[in-house]
């Protein structure tokens, strides 16, 4: 269940709301940099899945984050927000805008525009299993390693201090591999915001094609950016959900 110890709040108690979804395997802190640059706009809600962070004893289902998030909403966002996710919270986003279209004031969907069925699940089976079996402690000390040497000691910060959750992200993965993400975004009938990095290939495979299932779709590409662009360019990922959100009708 969603409690405030499972969220983070920024901003001011009246403004137009912003929740954000992290992606698998870390927590809401990965949205440190966003957290900071539009508090003076926006009230912002930083939440954690189920299987992570806060949560982790949880178990991930889609069903269920979605659920949760719908909580948050009505608990710390007077009932309408915008809802940004990225990767796994990206998915998670669409399931949100096709069963509560009422909440959604608008849908931002970074790293996550590839239908993730068929030969696409491949890898993802071969990764599910190895975090479901692998101890923990050595991944997350090859995760910390990795986000180190990519991002260096202050950028890694918000991915790498609160630890990594492997089995909540095997699980997460599980529950999305083989769900069809179009018809339910097709189902959204409100403003939409593809966000990808320039050079995250594999998650850019199908935007175009989700780009024309919205109905009221459209696509920026980051330069510059990789998977996780929301720490690759955080200024520019922050511009453009500061000014999608300025565009919205609420």
């Amino acid at each position: 269940m969603a409690t405030a110890q499972s969220y983070d709040l920024a901003g001011g108690d009246n403004g137009d709301a912003i929740v954000f979804l992290h992606g698998m395997r870390v927590t809401r802190r990965m949205w440190q940099p966003q957290m900071e640059a539009l508090a003076s706009e926006f009230r912002l809600i930083a939440m954690d899945l189920p299987g992570h962070g806060a949560l982790r004893s949880e178990p991930f289902h889609v069903e269920q984050a979605v659920e949760q998030i719908a909580q948050v909403v009505d608990q710390a966002a007077n009932g309408r927000a915008l809802i940004v996710g990225i990767s796994l919270g990206g998915y998670v986003v669409v399931e949100f805008g096709a069963r509560y279209p009422q909440k959604a004031a608008g849908l931002v969907i970074a790293s996550a525009c590839v239908e993730p069925r068929g030969w696409y699940n491949v890898p993802y089976k071969l990764l599910s299993a190895v975090m479901s079996n692998v101890p923990e402690s050595w991944l997350s000390r090859l995760n910390r390693a990795l986000f180190l040497a990519a991002y260096g000691e202050e950028r890694a910060q918000p991915l790498v201090a609160p630890g990594f959750y492997m089995r909540g992200g095997a699980a997460s993965i599980r529950e999305i591999m083989g769900r069809e993400f179009g018809p339910k975004l097709a189902a959204y009938p409100g403003p939409v915001l593809l966000l990808n990095g320039e050079m995250d290939l594999g998650f850019r495979i199908h935007e175009k094609r989700f780009l024309a299932l919205t109905q009221q779709g459209q696509l920026a590409v980051i330069p510059r950016a990789f998977h996780i662009v929301n720490i690759d360019q955080p200024q520019l990922f922050s511009q453009a959900v500061r000014r999608f959100g300025r565009s919205l009708p609420w």
